[in-house]
């Protein structure tokens, strides 16, 4: 049966686990970025944020219990200093998961987490239109004309013509009735 399949087991016994995500939140917090590989990142999401939520109550209570949690006590005033207050507002997903291709000696899946709203170097440039090449589209009677083009020189590598379906239903139903008679 699937049942109790909640979390990823990562090959490893519960407290082995539980302390390997004690460790890797705890140097989320140091460097607020990390990288290990996608099951542990997408696992570590989940302890990730729920420290930073229990950060927020900002009582004697969740002091002394991300005070039991994390590996190293000089993080704390960072969460609480810091992390704390950067994610006051913000309801839930405190962390990003960024894909970074495979381990060269294993080929396992890697990944980036890091804390959202950081000040760090992004680690890939989010404005529109930052590649080389485009795909322009140029409606003519024909159908539209697709050129796969080079953004600062205009240079066409390629061209295609998408015939409007309108067309491609008239020339089905000549051939159809031609083929007929």
């Amino acid at each position: 049966m699937y049942h109790g399949q909640k979390l990823a087991k990562l090959g490893r016994e519960s407290h082995h686990r539980m302390l390997m995500f004690r460790t890797m939140v705890t140097q989320l917090i140091r460097h607020e970025r990390i990288k290990t590989t996608l099951a542990k990142a997408k696992a570590l999401r989940k302890e990730a944020d729920r420290i930073i939520t229990i950060a927020k109550r900002n009582t004697r209570l969740s002091h002394s219990l991300v005070y039991s949690y994390v590996t190293d006590k000089q993080v704390i005033p960072k969460l609480f200093k810091e992390l704390r207050l950067r994610f006051g507002n913000r309801q839930g997903g405190y962390t990003r998961v960024l894909k970074a291709g495979s381990r060269l000696s294993d080929r396992s899946k890697m990944a980036y987490i890091e804390y959202v709203e950081n000040d760090l170097v992004p680690l890939r440039d989010y404005k529109a239109n930052n590649s080389k090449f485009a795909v322009i589209r140029k409606p003519t009677p024909q159908g539209t004309v697709f050129n796969f083009e080079e953004k600062e020189t205009g240079k066409i590598y390629s061209s295609a013509i998408s015939l409007n379906n309108r067309f491609k239903r008239l020339e089905l139903k000549k051939q159809s009735t031609s083929s007929s008679n």
